[in-house]
């Protein structure tokens, strides 16, 4: 079949293409080479200049089946199989050490923490196939559903002790939220960048209505890095130089202004002075602190622990065994070498998220990726000083515990797996003024006759 237009050359390549998300993108850009092409013909005089541009090209079918060979998803199975049994481990763990026991009347539900690991699952999936690079182009719909979200769950949700059950979940996702913010600020001169600016002010109110400090701290880490990065890269188009200081001073005045107002309440104040003399107060706020302390002096290497000069455990009796303070009953159930092998399997799937990460060509995928990584980070470092008795910032450590906060750091692994899958077709091209999604580049020299 001859083709004689460039649509029609076209849509038999497209044929050929089975991945339908590098379609579009390969296509675009194909066009426009088979444009330019044309338009070379046409200044050199050629009547036809279209159909020998076309000719030029080569078969439609042939470049299709090239591309369609190159251009293919790069499947995330290793990365997907060590999240799914690390997590099912956590599961585990949790059912075998606190099913059997329940220190202040806990009610621990083994088939609903692995129902909340298949869930979990679901969400891993759910994040590894969306297009993030579409997420991108919605960035500001999406910021703005998860404020209407997050001020919904502020009003409705549930209060345990003070705090607002389900918005502290949500506020897990602020990083990457922000992120998706920022990215849509791109090139717009100073406007942009104070849009940038002025999009980080929402979501810390939110965690501080919440409130949750812990929360708070991630977005605020997870942001001013993001920002820092924007401004090194130049995304605002204002100099890399001006937008250091500002986003320098204006971050530095946003951190104060938000500290003085948590540390005003006197709450931040009385846990920093817990955190330090915990012994002050052993059977009031310091009581967890102090009973974890002695839980880790009675633990062992590699064992049940033991209660020194008895030949008897003792039962645990730290608050919230089962979750925030998971990690304090696995070390003194099953000792220090498990505890350490298992953080050592975090760090191992961190490290390699980020070492993926700052290998990513697309900007948008290095901020999501980035934000998924530190927000993981962020748990596991205030779990782990949380379980060593250096109680300030409470947090499950990721993929462990069976509930809401599992759920979500899977769905937020899979988001970052989805940009290491299409990471063949995906380019930034901060050329253009303002563009809508990634730039894509065809990655083969097509052959000319």
């Amino acid at each position: 079949m001859e083709h004689k237009t460039i649509q029609d050359y076209l849509e038999t390549v497209a044929q050929q293409m089975r991945w339908k998300r590098a379609r579009p993108v390969v296509i675009a850009e194909l066009k426009q080479h088979l444009e330019d092409q044309r338009d070379t013909f046409a200044t050199e005089g050629y009547e036809n200049a279209e159909q020998l541009a076309v000719e030029e090209m080569g078969d439609p079918v042939m470049v299709g089946t090239e591309l369609d060979c190159i251009h293919r998803p790069k499947p995330q199975y290793g990365l997907l199989l060590f999240t799914i049994l690390f997590a099912l481990i956590g599961v585990l763990l949790r059912v075998w050490l606190t099913a059997s026991w329940e220190p202040y009347n806990m009610n621990i539900d083994p088939q609903r923490t692995v129902l909340a690991w298949m869930i979990g699952v679901g969400a891993l999936l759910c994040g590894y196939f969306l297009d993030y690079a579409r997420l991108g182009l919605y960035g500001r719909m999406v910021y703005v559903v998860a404020l209407v979200i997050s001020v919904g769950t502020l009003m409705w949700s549930p209060r345990i002790m003070g705090a607002s059950y389900y918005t502290r979940y949500i506020t897990l996702l602020f990083p990457v939220i922000y992120a998706f913010w920022l990215y849509t600020c791109r090139r717009k001169g100073w406007i942009g960048l104070l849009l940038a600016l002025a999009g980080g002010i929402p979501l810390p109110v939110i965690c501080l209505q919440a409130p949750y400090l812990f929360g708070l701290l991630t977005l605020l880490l997870t942001g001013f890095v993001l920002l820092v990065a924007a401004a090194w890269s130049d995304w605002f188009g204002i100099g890399r130089r001006n937008t250091l200081l500002f986003v320098m001073f204006c971050t530095i005045g946003m951190v104060a202004i938000t500290f003085l107002s948590v540390f005003s309440s006197g709450y931040a104040s009385e846990r920093l002075n817990i955190l330090l003399h915990p012994e002050l107060e052993p059977l009031g706020r310091g009581y967890q602190a102090c009973m974890i302390q002695e839980v880790l002096g009675a633990s062992q290497w590699f064992g049940e622990g033991m209660r020194e000069g008895s030949q008897y455990p003792f039962e645990l009796q730290v608050p919230g065994c089962d979750s925030d303070a998971f990690l304090t009953t696995l070390i003194y159930k099953l000792g220090w070498l498990p505890f350490l092998l298992l953080v050592l399997l975090f760090v191992l799937l961190v490290v390699w998220l980020l070492y993926r990460c700052i290998h990513q060509k697309s900007q948008l995928g290095k901020w999501v990726v980035l934000s998924v990584v530190s927000t993981l980070s962020m748990q596991a470092l205030c779990s782990v000083t949380w379980n060593l008795g250096f109680t300030f910032y409470d947090s499950s450590f990721p993929l462990i515990v069976g509930n809401l906060n599992m759920i979500i750091n899977m769905w937020m692994i899979g988001l970052a797996l989805s940009v290491f899958r299409a990471e063949n077709i995906a380019r930034d091209d901060l050329r253009n003024k303002i563009p809508s999604l990634p730039r894509y580049h065809i990655k083969i020299e097509l052959q000319k006759y």
